[in-house]
């Protein structure tokens, strides 16, 4: 399951400009950097959400065994 299978990037994602570590040498100034942060919780009717948010999808029995066969080698 995605973590993001119910997210909507306009809503749930911000970036924010601010202080970064000296050493970064990705940043375009010194110490000054960007910040990506994800909101990838369940909405609320208050929060704007109206629809019902999805169940939980839940692997089959099947699967389970596989994917436990997988992790137990």
């Amino acid at each position: 399951m995605s973590l993001c299978a119910n997210t909507d990037p306009q809503r749930d994602s911000i970036f924010t400009k601010g202080p970064a570590d000296v050493l970064d040498h990705a940043t375009s100034e010194i110490a000054i950097g960007s910040k990506l942060g994800f909101d990838a919780t369940k909405k609320l009717p208050g929060e704007g959400f109206k629809r019902p948010w999805p169940p939980l999808i839940k692997m089959d029995e099947g699967v389970k065994a596989k994917v436990e066969k997988l992790f137990t080698l």
